[in-house]
């Protein structure tokens, strides 16, 4: 199995992968979101782990469509237990996604 592996790792007790998204079909994708992903995932690969409970994505469709179509049977993920670890992971990578394209745009990255 061809697993995208995150760079950046804030919880690897937590981590694992997620190697189905549920919910793929039923997405109204945002295309200019899904194409900024599609960049910075091919400039600096895949820097946020997504997060899943229950085999569900809850946090991380776009980062595992984007994996599916370079190649990657799957993706680096945080495997929760609760929704309320889902909320506080999906606000920390949103977090970190908002900064990481500040950065982006500074060209500090």
């Amino acid at each position: 199995m061809n697993i995208m592996k995150a760079r950046i790792v804030w919880f690897p007790e937590r981590l694992s992968y997620i190697d189905f998204d549920s919910l793929q079909d039923k997405i109204d994708w945002d295309q200019e979101h899904l194409d900024n992903v599609r960049k910075y995932m091919k400039e600096d690969g895949l820097l946020f782990p997504a997060v899943f409970k229950d085999d569900e994505i809850h946090c991380g469709h776009y980062r595992f469509k984007v994996a599916k179509e370079m190649g990657y049977d799957g993706i680096d993920a945080y495997k929760v237990n609760t929704f309320k670890e889902v909320l506080h992971l999906t606000n920390f990578t949103e977090l970190c996604y908002k900064h990481y394209k500040e950065y982006k745009d500074k060209n500090y990255v």
